[in-house]
C-alpha cells in the first residue's frame, strides 16, 4: 500500500507521487525545492527538498522552533520523509508538547 500525504496533501493529491514530478523539475533547474505549507491559522512548517544531483535528497523541514532533516536516496521516498517528520510536529503540536 502506498504512503498517503497527510501534511503536503493540501499542495497534491494523496501519493508522494503526485508531487515527484513538480519537485523534480523544480530541483533538476535550481537545486532546491521549498514550500510553507499552512495548516492552522497561518501556522505549518517549511518543507525544502534539496537534490544532490548524484540521486540523494536532502529534506528540511522546519516549523517554529522544531527543526528536523535527513537524506533520501529517491525522490519519493523524500517526499514521503518530508511528509512523515511534519505530520510529526503537528502531532506534538496538537497534544500541547510544543507552544506555538
Amino acid at each position: 500500500m502506498a504512503y498517503q500525504l497527510r501534511i503536503l496533501d493540501t499542495i497534491a493529491d494523496t501519493e508522494p507521487a503526485s508531487l515527484a514530478a513538480e519537485v523534480g523539475a523544480v530541483t533538476a533547474v535550481s537545486g532546491t525545492w521549498e514550500r510553507f505549507v499552512e495548516v492552522r491559522m497561518s501556522a505549518g512548517p517549511t518543507v525544502r527538498i534539496t537534490t544532490d544531483h548524484d540521486g540523494g535528497y536532502e529534506v528540511s523541514v522546519n516549523w517554529g522552533s522544531q527543526h528536523g532533516n535527513l537524506w533520501a536516496r529517491a525522490l519519493e521516498p523524500a517526499i514521503e520523509c518530508a511528509d512523515r517528520l511534519a505530520y510529526a510536529f503537528y502531532q506534538m503540536r496538537e497534544a500541547k508538547a510544543i507552544q506555538d
